[in-house]
C-alpha cells in the first residue's frame, strides 16, 4: 500500500511538475510572442519613419542636382562673358590694324583660342608688315600663315592668304577679370 501512495505520489508529482513546466513553456511562448509582435511594432514604426526621410533625402539629392545644373550654367555664362568681351576686343584689334587700300578680309572666324582669317594682299611685303602688327597687338599670342597663292582679281596678281592667329588676354583684361571674380 505504501509502495502505491509512494508510486501514486511519484506519478502525482510528475504530472504536477509537467503541468508547471507546461505552463512555463506557455508563459514564456506568449512573451516571446508579446516581445515578436513588439518589435515588430517598432520596426513598422522605424520603417515609417524611414519612408518620410526617404523623401527628404529624395528631395535633397534633386536640390543637389539643381544646384549642380545651376552652378554649370553660371560658369557657362561667366564664361560666355568673358568671350564675348574679348571677341569685341579681337574684332576691334582685328579692324584697327587692318590697314585699308592693301589688305582686304575675305572671312573671320573665331573657335575656341584661335582666330582664322583669309583675306587677300596687294603683295608679300604689305602681308609681311600685317603680320607683324598683328604679332605686336595685346591680344594674339602667334600669328602663323596658313597658305598663301597668287590670286588674279580683275586683271591684277594680288596674293591670298590664310592667318591662324593665337588669342591671349591682355594683362590688363586679366586684372580686371580678377577683379569682377572678386565682386
Amino acid at each position: 500500500m505504501k509502495k502505491r501512495l509512494r508510486t501514486r505520489n511519484e506519478v502525482i508529482a510528475l504530472i504536477a511538475s509537467l503541468v508547471v513546466l507546461l505552463a512555463l513553456l506557455v508563459m514564456a511562448s506568449l512573451s516571446m510572442n508579446q516581445r515578436v509582435t513588439s518589435l515588430q511594432t517598432s520596426i513598422m514604426n522605424l520603417n515609417e519613419k524611414k519612408s518620410k526621410y526617404d523623401v527628404i533625402l529624395k528631395e535633397i539629392k534633386q536640390l543637389e542636382q539643381d544646384k549642380q545644373k545651376l552652378t554649370a550654367k553660371i560658369d557657362v555664362i561667366k564664361q560666355l562673358k568673358a568671350t564675348s568681351q574679348i571677341t569685341v576686343h579681337l574684332l576691334d584689334e582685328i579692324a584697327n590694324v587692318t590697314p585699308q587700300g592693301s589688305i582686304w578680309l575675305q572671312s573671320l572666324k573665331q573657335s575656341g583660342n584661335t582666330v582664322a582669317l583669309t583675306g587677300i594682299a596687294l603683295d608679300n611685303t604689305r602681308l609681311a608688315d600685317y603680320m607683324d602688327r598683328l604679332t605686336a597687338s595685346p591680344y594674339f599670342s602667334s600669328v602663323t600663315l596658313g597658305k598663301s597663292s597668287l590670286t588674279t582679281i580683275a586683271g591684277q596678281d594680288l596674293k591670298s592668304f590664310t592667318l591662324s592667329l593665337g588669342i591671349k588676354k591682355p594683362e590688363s583684361d586679366k586684372a580686371q577679370a580678377d577683379q569682377d571674380k572678386v565682386k
